[in-house]
């Protein structure tokens, strides 16, 4: 079980629409229950600031993104707070496009 919050900094990212989320090893009707019929989502490559420095595969609205990017937030090297309303799907590791 993960926290409520994680405090990241992103390393890479890549929006993909939403038919495309099998390519990375997101199941598409899993996709569908969290993100409904949005047309992208970014898939975001984080890791910990705290001392583990644990990497994860973050995804979430593009838009929602879009506008971390806009406001800096996103390249914050102090990191970016994820939430789970805002980041429902999050992984341990960095997942691979197939």
């Amino acid at each position: 079980m993960r926290p409520a919050t994680l405090v990241v900094r992103a390393v890479e990212y890549e929006v993909l629409p939403l038919d495309m989320a099998g390519t990375i090893g997101l199941n598409p009707i899993e996709v569908k229950e969290h993100f409904g019929d949005q047309a992208e989502l970014a898939v975001v490559k984080c890791v910990c600031v705290d001392e583990t420095g644990e990497k994860f595969t973050c995804v979430a609205d593009a838009l929602h993104f879009r506008e971390l990017l806009a406001t800096g937030e996103a390249g914050d090297p102090a990191g970016m707070t994820l939430t789970r309303s805002t980041w429902p799907v999050i992984f341990r590791g960095w997942l691979q496009a197939s």
